[in-house]
């Protein structure tokens, strides 16, 4: 019994993801083509794991990374939001039949606009600057998706049907086929909870970009809002041009 024991043959190969134990018959130490192809596909299985946790983890620091710029954009886009307010307020005392010119006047709007146009141009300057990284972010996360959808299951249902085979010819094969489909089984489990952290890391890279859409968003309807300020400025100064060349009246 102690010789038996000598004669069985266990490699271990070693990956990045977990490494894979191959136990033999005993007395066998020739692999077979049957199995020289599981090992060949259950590498390439520990291949995909390993590459879905890569991607996900890289996910995450990226949109870490990300997420801190979009806070120092919500607090330029407050500043900025200020400022048009200010704009606003002024706009609707000149609108005013009587507005005081301690208040409000075209050239005191003229320069609240200027101001604004200012952090406008500072504030979308910086937003197209993450423009391309999060159209790339939001790519790599929707082929993230895709691999796991279709890929894990392929490779999975492939890796599988050749484990079938390989057991029923387990006669002519020299790889242990209870002790691999034991080993399999612990990788299956491992892997099941790999899956689970990657999913948090994907969906917290999700979030992220909800962030960063919600801020388009915002910062989209604050533009067709400026827009129309624009529009009605301009119409408050050209009434207010016709008026004093009708009174004489001049601001100065």
């Amino acid at each position: 019994m102690h010789s038996l024991q000598k004669d069985i043959r266990k490699d271990i190969i070693k990956h990045p993801y977990r490494n894979m134990d191959i136990i033999y018959e005993a007395g066998k130490t020739m692999l077979s083509a049957q199995d020289e192809e599981l090992i060949k596909e259950y590498t390439r299985l520990h291949d995909f794991e390993q590459k879905m946790k890569s991607t996900a983890e890289q996910l995450h620091r990226q949109s870490e990374s990300l997420n801190e710029t979009i806070l120092q954009l919500d607090e330029k886009l407050l500043s900025v939001r200020a400022s048009f307010d200010t704009c606003v307020s002024l706009a609707d005392k000149l609108s005013q039949a009587n507005y005081s010119l301690m208040e409000t006047s075209v050239a005191k709007v003229a320069k609240a606009q200027e101001q604004t146009q200012e952090k406008l141009k500072d504030y979308h300057k910086d937003l197209l600057a993450i423009y391309e990284i999060a159209r790339v972010m939001q790519e790599d996360i929707n082929q993230y998706h895709e691999f796991n959808e279709n890929g894990t299951e392929t490779i999975y249902e492939e890796v599988s049907t050749l484990v079938m085979n390989h057991s029923a010819n387990w006669e002519n094969n020299a790889i242990n086929t209870s002790d691999f489909d034991r080993h399999f089984n612990q990788f299956r489990k491992f892997a099941t909870m790999m899956e689970n952290r990657r999913e948090f890391l994907v969906a917290e890279s999700e979030s992220v970009m909800d962030n960063y859409n919600n801020l388009n968003n915002e910062t989209t309807a604050l533009y067709n809002l400026w827009n129309e300020l624009i529009k009605r400025t301009d119409l408050l100064a050209r009434m207010s041009d016709l008026h004093n060349k009708t009174t004489g009246f001049t601001e100065n």
